[in-house]
């Protein structure tokens, strides 16, 4: 004969209080139709912030860029320019010299233009410079026509000339800035005083002198500005100064002018 067993309810487990009712998970709950517009909302303005900020870091990272492209191009061009000009008046006929009385002519320090007076360095035209040195491949103490060099502004870009006697020759200059990636649009070269200011007048400034000689000091300041062609308003200046190492000295007289 089967006996019936009650088996005592579970406090706080289910209850039923009709047939397929009961208390289970009568506590759950969605979110509703406000709450879910609500932090839509907030993730939408969540998003338009995240991506205001990854514009804005696109925008600076390629400035930096073009920033960092144009620098590179104008620091190549003025370390050129400075590491030739220091050697301007080298003759390698002058080693071995121990007195001025033995010293021959440094045909270095000769005229970069005809009659100019300028010790071998013309700054006369305005952008551009011309000088002279014996080049390693000759070494042979005499001013050849390949051994007549210069830089100046010219279309845009910086350019060397190799065998020039003029700024305004057509052969012989090379640009030495990528005129389809930067624009020069100012190259200066200015000889500065002892003090370091720009001379007035434009000439070498006297280091020491005799009675009847001078040993004129040449001390030139570049000034090279550009901008990225494919945008203007990226531009930078540069500003070097450069001392000659081979000073220039007159005999029969006592001024550099």
């Amino acid at each position: 004969m089967l006996e019936s067993v009650s088996v005592p309810a579970t406090p706080g487990g289910p209850t039923r209080s009709g047939p397929g009712r009961g208390r289970l998970g009568s506590n759950q709950r969605g979110l509703g139709l406000v709450e879910l517009l609500i932090s839509a909302t907030i993730g939408l303005f969540l998003l338009a912030g995240l991506t205001d900020f990854l514009g804005r870091s696109l925008i600076t990272a390629g400035r930096s860029f073009q920033d960092a492209r144009l620098t590179q191009d104008l620091n190549a061009a003025m370390e050129l320019m400075t590491r030739d000009l220091r050697r301007a008046g080298y003759s390698s006929a002058a080693q071995g010299t121990l007195t001025a009385s033995d010293a021959a002519p440094n045909p270095f320090t000769q005229d970069a233009v005809a009659g100019a007076g300028d010790g071998g360095i013309n700054l006369t035209t305005a952008g551009c410079v011309l000088y002279a040195y014996d080049l390693p491949n000759t070494q042979n103490g005499t001013r050849d026509s390949t051994e007549r060099l210069g830089f100046k502004l010219q279309g845009g870009a910086v350019q060397a000339g190799t065998g020039v006697t003029t700024c305004t020759a057509v052969t012989g200059w090379q640009p030495v800035t990528d005129p389809a990636m930067s624009e020069i649009t100012a190259l200066n070269f200015e000889y500065l005083d002892g003090t370091g200011a720009v001379a007035d007048p434009q000439q070498p400034f006297a280091a020491s002198t005799g009675a009847a000689w001078v040993v004129c000091t040449r001390l030139i300041q570049l000034t090279l500005t550009g901008r990225l062609v494919n945008n203007p308003t990226v531009t930078r200046t540069l500003t070097h100064s450069v001392r000659v190492r081979n000073d220039w000295y007159r005999n029969a007289k006592t001024t550099c002018a």
